[in-house]
């Protein structure tokens, strides 16, 4: 029969929370869960994790652009169009 330790470890308080909340909802104890993440580390002999990029949001994405368009503007290095057709022509064109 497998003796239980206990051991204290430091989380982030909103992950805490968002993770208990999580796995609440599959059924599972916070303590259940870490078990589980370690006792597949040991099985697969390495971090459980697949590997995961997150990609930028939109929003992020958005304002990146944004904010390359205030520098060149400002740097007199912003191409302008007069017409939206002058702008679909040099898409045609490129």
């Amino acid at each position: 029969m497998p003796t239980n330790i206990t051991y204290n470890i430091r989380i982030n308080k909103n992950v805490r929370e968002q993770a208990d909340t999580l796995y609440k909802s599959m059924g599972l104890s916070l303590s259940t869960a870490i078990n589980l993440f370690l006792t597949q580390s040991v099985i697969q002999g390495k971090l459980p994790i697949n590997e995961v990029i997150a990609e930028p949001s939109y929003t992020d994405i958005l304002l990146r652009d944004a904010e390359k368009i205030d520098v060149e503007t400002a740097n007199g290095k912003a191409k302008t169009y007069s017409t939206p057709q002058e702008l679909f022509k040099t898409w045609e064109n490129e």
